[in-house]
């Protein structure tokens, strides 16, 4: 499957820029909270965004099926090698409570791999989306910063990331673990 990812990313940017307004002002007016059945909340919020995100990322790649955390469809199917993977809203704890930590999140996964991804941190007002080897980015009060050409460190020693400064206890015993 050949796909231009380049147009597909940069054709969703408006849509995860504007699913993270829609994500804020509903948490403006006040979410309703409800517990799914794996013991975990959902949110209006969720929903709603997922509602939206899907219906963008349908328009712009129509044959291509899309697992998302908040919807059954396609997620028993097996043997999926291109699909859209989305998560809503990451972070849906730090979403009800008014906190900047959660993100809209989408992967393009073709051939079994990632090749493309879109991450919108709406309350932080930063967006990050990547496509194909050497091009990541981030948006940013109206910037776009490429951050392939960032100087790195050597990758050999990177151990753990987290994107938030509470780090779950289930993810404290791998940072004991790896040093």
């Amino acid at each position: 499957m050949k796909l231009n990812l380049k147009e597909i990313v940069e054709n969703l940017i408006k849509n995860f820029l504007e699913a993270g307004d829609l994500a804020i002002q509903l948490r403006e007016k006040g979410l309703v909270k409800k517990i799914k059945s794996d013991n975990t909340p959902v949110t209006n919020g969720d929903l709603e965004v997922n509602k939206f995100i899907l219906n963008k990322i349908s328009k712009v790649t129509p044959d291509l099926p899309i697992i998302s955390e908040e919807t059954s469809e396609n997620k028993n199917t097996l043997n999926l090698k291109n699909f859209w993977l989305v998560d809503p809203i990451d972070g849906t704890y730090d979403y009800i409570n008014n906190l900047e930590e959660f993100t809209i999140n989408a992967g393009l996964i073709i051939n079994n791999k990632p090749v493309a991804g879109l991450i919108n941190a709406p309350a932080k007002k930063r967006m990050f989306y990547s496509f194909e080897k050497g091009n990541s980015f981030e948006l940013t009060n109206g910037k776009k910063i490429n951050l392939s050409n960032l100087p790195t460190k050597k990758s050999e020693n990177l151990k753990f990331i987290s994107y938030s400064t509470k780090i779950k206890p289930e993810f404290k015993k791998f940072m004991i673990i790896w040093g």
